[in-house]
């Protein structure tokens, strides 16, 4: 008995050795997790959704960036849950290994069953149908949404007739627009609301009209960023700018039924002539042979009285095309030795008149021709000093100038004292406009008001750098008055 009992203690010792001997111990091992949570479809990321596992580890939430990172994960395989209120929740599995990190991306769906679409956009500033709004405008509207969710808005504008349409902004999450329109137009509009949730819902389309192109009487050139561009202003100053390209644009010259503006543009290899609406709108290029002279910013052309033809020079002929470039051809040839300058038309027994000068810029001499061409006479015989013009006045039986009283002549063609002269054309008595002068300066470039009873011309200081000024005064030479400041190549029509 009691061996046996021994036996037993010995066998039962001897198991357990066993035993222990074919246990193993294996240690933990882990890897890491990273992952981006996105919006389906547009791959925007989501911030503050909460991220979970099973098996579980920590609970977090994504970044601004919609990232999210587990360090330090055992190793297994994990479900990973992604919740956030207004998103249908997203579950994605992946396996973390030893010293790896696992990346996952997970995308989640809008829960559009509790939302609503937001009404469409109403109440529109300014209202349907109104008139006479001015270019710059701010467009307004009003929303709503019973969840009260975050709405962003999309505005379109749209042609006459419907049938093209321009984006005018997007995504945006003001119910205002600050917007700079075209005179005399009409527009058609339309918004766009998203929750992000819903289908964008739309508005009526709306209308409004933009005021007329103000009536301007005055065009000039200015330099802009260090090119010319050409403006129209009133009295007061308003000035608005007609262009606005890469290249050069001057000398506006308007026709006398006020409905069209002529003037030079470099746009291409050489200077061309251009035509376009009162408010700068459709632009044309009327010539193909260029307009050209020694000085190009001295270049001058005229517009025929019924407004259908200009008259231009290319260095020793004169020119005359129908605005839409046919009836192209040659009206007159300079003297041997000489190239047209300026030129004038007036309707009055439809004469024109027209300046030469010569290789040597202070020889300057002005003739008249007939409407088909003929030359009747010499009126200006070239003196000692620059000249300028000629312009007609409205009668046609005197026309304004411009003559360096001082007689000074230099290479350059530099003036000292030029002076604005009236000449009548029967009697040949000139008459000087110039009386109230500043010593220093020259008056140059004059040409009538539409009436015919003051001058509207550029005077500066004759050192040839500083600024150009546009002023006024009458024709006996009183009531000097400034006009525009650094603005040059006046028009008054």
């Amino acid at each position: 008995m009691k061996k046996e009992l021994i036996y037993i203690v010995l066998l039962f010792g001897l198991a357990m050795i066993t035993s222990c001997q074919e246990q193993t111990f294996e240690p933990e091992v882990f890897g890491s997790l990273f992952g981006e949570v996105l919006l389906n479809n547009e791959n925007t990321p989501l911030e503050n959704v909460k991220i979970s596992t099973n098996p579980p580890t920590s609970s977090i939430f994504t970044d601004d960036a919609g990232r999210f990172a587990l360090e330090n994960v055992a190793t297994n395989s994990y479900t990973i849950r992604a919740e956030k209120d207004g998103f249908i929740t997203s579950i994605e599995s992946v396996t973390v290994y030893e010293n790896q990190t696992a990346n996952v991306i997970i995308k989640m769906v809008p829960d559009t069953m509790d939302s609503q679409a937001p009404d469409p956009p109403f109440s529109p500033i300014p209202t349907n149908e109104s008139i006479d709004q001015a270019i710059d405008l701010t467009l307004a509207w009003s929303s709503f949404d019973v969840d009260a969710d975050d709405l962003l808005f999309d505005v379109t504008i749209f042609n006459s007739d419907q049938t093209q349409s321009m984006t005018l902004a997007s995504g945006i999450p003001d119910s205002t627009l600050e917007i700079v329109l075209d005179y005399s137009t009409t527009y058609f509009w339309q918004v766009s609301v998203n929750d992000g949730f819903n289908d964008p819902v739309f508005s009526e389309v709306w209308s409004f009209t933009t005021i007329p192109f103000p009536d301007h009487r005055f065009l000039f050139a200015r330099e802009v960023s260090g090119k010319y561009e050409i403006f129209s202003s009133n009295e007061d100053g308003d000035a608005i700018q007609l262009t606005d390209n890469a290249n050069n644009n001057w000398r506006p010259i308007m026709n006398r039924q006020r409905t069209k503006i002529a003037f030079i543009s470099d746009a291409g290899i050489e200077p061309q002539i251009y035509i376009m609406n009162r408010d700068g709108s459709d632009i044309q290029q009327v010539t193909t042979v260029p307009i050209s002279g020694i000085n190009k910013l001295e270049l001058d052309f005229c517009w025929s009285p019924d407004g259908t033809q200009l008259l231009y020079m290319n260095n020793a002929n004169l020119y005359r095309i129908n605005l839409d470039g046919s009836g192209f051809n040659l009206f007159a040839e300079a003297p041997p030795g000489f190239y047209f300058t300026e030129c004038d038309w007036t309707d009055q027994d439809d004469l024109i008149i027209a300046r030469t000068a010569g290789s040597d810029p202070y020889d300057s001499f002005i003739f008249t021709f007939s409407e088909d061409g003929v030359y009747l006479g010499q009126v200006y015989t070239n003196i000692p000093g620059g000249t300028g013009g000629p312009v007609f006045a409205i009668s046609g039986t005197s026309f304004l100038y411009t003559h360096d009283v001082s007689g000074y002549q230099a290479a350059d063609g530099r003036q000292l004292d030029a002076t604005v002269f009236i000449k009548n054309i029967n009697n040949q008595v000139t008459s000087n406009l110039s009386i109230d002068k500043p010593a220093g300066t020259n008056d140059l470039d004059p040409r009538y008001s539409p009436d015919g009873s003051k001058v509207i011309f550029i005077n500066t200081n004759n050192d040839g750098i500083s600024p150009k000024n546009i002023w006024t005064m009458n024709l006996d030479g009183s009531d000097r008055t400034l006009l525009f400041e650094n603005a040059e190549m006046p028009d008054w029509r």
